[in-house]
């Protein structure tokens, strides 16, 4: 997919993932439209200061059907030949540890709905804002056809799963399935929307330094370097930036999910004597 002179969304695009990616675009003349949750006018400021004309900011709940397909539509009217999106938008609900798994209950809801539904909310409403003016089955223009099949391509959707939702492990109660479930929404839906010509992909982080790990990083940085093959050190924004283009930029990538993860392989060590792993994690996710 062709970066230059369309337009793509990005979700979480005031973040630091979401951020970079956003300007790596613009860099190479798309436009951008940044969804967040920052009150609208502050985002507007923040998107303004990314590009005067090419960046707008669109306050949008991503969790929400009506809120993102509201600001789908809104890109499509102010921007128009939307290509794709960069999702990055997502949550990490940490609360202290306790014996009581029920207690876990009411951030697994949380998490589900942002990270997974939200994610199934925004590949749907983003794909069908692509295939709509192309010869919808059932328009004149689709002879008879009842179902897409077309063999150019329409879109590119990259999804963010994450480490963690490969060897799922004690911290990540209720992150971790949240993240498998993204990876399995990306497979669904590079099948279901392969005969519309609409790729989907995923990038599976470990660490990376952002807003929503500045107030536990440390803890993970000392598993990442225990338990990392190389390179034993977070990962740098601009490489996750450096996986995004090549997912989308790359025409023959549909369906998978790339871990940048330095072979990190999560777990949790109880050695007897040792210090017990849940006084040491910052909570439980």
């Amino acid at each position: 997919m062709k970066i230059e002179g369309n337009t793509f969304i990005v979700t979480g695009g005031l973040g630091g993932i979401g951020g970079a990616v956003a300007k790596a675009f613009l860099a190479r003349g798309a436009k951008i439209a940044l969804f967040d949750v920052l009150p609208t006018e502050k985002g507007a400021l923040l998107a303004a200061e990314y590009h005067p004309t090419d960046a707008i900011y669109i306050n949008v709940d991503i969790a929400s059907s009506d809120s993102t397909k509201d600001g789908v539509e809104a890109v499509v009217e102010k921007l128009g030949n939307l290509k794709g999106v960069v999702h990055c938008a997502g949550i990490a609900v940490k609360r202290p540890w306790s014996n009581d798994v029920a207690n876990s209950i009411s951030d697994f809801i949380k998490m589900m709905n942002v990270n997974a539904i939200g994610t199934f909310i925004v590949n749907a409403h983003v794909a069908d804002a692509i295939n709509k003016p192309l010869n919808h089955p059932g328009n004149p223009a689709a002879n008879g056809s009842k179902f897409w099949t077309t063999d150019e391509e329409r879109g590119i959707i990259v999804n963010f799963s994450s480490a963690a939702a490969h060897g799922l492990y004690a911290r990540t109660l209720c992150y971790g399935p949240s993240k498998v479930a993204v990876a399995g929404i990306t497979r669904s839906m590079a099948d279901f929307l392969g005969p519309s010509g609409i790729r989907v992909n995923s990038i599976s982080p470990s660490i990376v330094q952002s807003n929503m790990t500045a107030g536990f990083s440390g803890y993970f940085n000392d598993d990442l370097l225990a338990h990392a093959a190389f390179p034993r050190k977070p990962v740098p924004v601009e490489e996750i930036v450096r996986t995004v283009l090549y997912l989308v930029e790359n025409g023959y990538v549909n369906g998978e999910d790339i871990r940048v993860d330095s072979a990190w392989r999560l777990v949790t060590a109880r050695i007897p004597g040792g210090p017990d792993p849940r006084e040491l994690a910052p909570g439980l996710e």
